[in-house]
């Protein structure tokens, strides 16, 4: 529309003729065919390594883990670890999640990210990585890594939370 062409030296493109145009587009499509075959390997892979029960990944490592790259699975830190313990416990004794945060701040307790926040407990109340198991596109499978908490406080803390729920719903209500 502006009049302006493409021509490489390297490759002898020059968009200026029908041919250059054409040969530029069949690039194009087949740059489109490979960013989608290098996505469907990425996808194939996170599921194969969570079916193996390996972490699959990606810049956030779970509070309470470190991540072995040599071995692909997470590695409790004893020290995130006894913090996730605490949080566990004072959630099942009924402490509401703001207390909570105020309570760990307090005691000087950081985590590899900081300060603790109330989506941060919140978010971790219901991760089942700290049972040891994956979770991958709503398949659960059996994790490699340790857990740092029991089924059973768990199950707990996931009984609260839906009580939680269905309190603040009928309070909006």
């Amino acid at each position: 529309a502006n009049g302006v062409a493409f021509v490489s030296r390297a490759e002898s493109f020059d968009t200026a003729s029908a041919f250059g145009k054409a040969m530029v587009g069949i690039l194009a499509v087949f740059a489109e065919l490979e960013r989608s075959r290098i996505k469907e390997r990425m996808m194939d892979g996170q599921e194969g390594r969570a079916k193996e029960g390996k972490y699959r990944g990606g810049g956030f490592i779970p509070t309470g883990y470190d991540y072995d790259a040599n071995l692909g699975i997470l590695i409790p830190n004893e020290y995130e670890a006894m913090q996730v313990r605490e949080v566990f416990d004072l959630f099942i004794n009924r402490m509401p999640i703001f207390t909570i945060m105020v309570h760990m701040n307090n005691k000087g307790y950081r985590t590899k990210y900081g300060e603790w926040k109330e989506q941060t407990i919140r978010g971790m109340l219901s991760r089942r990585i700290y049972i040891g198991e994956i979770v991958h596109k709503g398949n659960v499978y059996e994790g490699q890594h340790e857990p740092i908490i029991s089924l059973e406080v768990f199950n707990k803390a996931q009984k609260i939370l839906a009580e939680r729920e269905i309190s603040n719903a009928n309070r909006k209500i």
